[in-house]
């Protein structure tokens, strides 16, 4: 099992840079969570003390307007995919609500076991911090762009 996780997940945005043992380190100490289509994973506005890779299946991210309306945000469908990763940033409530959008399997890495594997491993705390902050800043430029099509309608200039 492990080597299939290594496979594929070792894929992952969120561990380029680390070595094999690292890798396997982590890979070691993540939890798996199964959900059914429809489950939620993560609810908007809870505490949150946990990021999540997604091994198997999907999930959708959701946010939701003032009118209570649920607005999908994005889709996570592909093994190695990761949310959650804002526990590492700021201890403010879950941002968005994410759900099974089929049968998934998850692992998922509560925050203080990730902070003990950073410990005696530095170099990884390091490459997954830096990932980490490469994978926030290309959503907050997508986001940028979405930004500037709705207050244009599409139009630039």
């Amino acid at each position: 099992m492990l080597d299939m996780d290594l496979g594929v997940l070792g894929l992952s945005p969120l561990l380029v840079g680390l070595k094999q043992g690292e890798i396997e380190a982590l890979l070691s100490l993540a939890l798996k969570e199964g959900y059914a289509p429809g489950e939620v994973v993560v609810e908007e506005g809870t505490p949150g003390d946990t990021m999540y890779m997604v091994k198997s299946g999907g999930v959708t991210v959701h946010k939701t307007e003032k009118q209570g309306k649920e607005i999908q945000l994005a889709s996570l469908e592909s093994a190695g995919d990761f949310f959650g990763e804002m526990v590492f940033v700021d201890v403010m409530p879950r941002s968005a609500t994410v759900r099974a959008n089929s049968a998934c399997e998850l692992l998922a890495f509560p925050l203080n076991t990730l902070k003990e594997f950073f410990v005696g491993h530095p170099d990884a705390h390091l490459a997954m911090v830096l990932n980490i902050a490469r994978v926030l800043s290309k959503r907050l430029r997508d986001a940028d762009e979405v930004i500037v099509e709705l207050k244009t309608g599409g139009k630039i200039g």
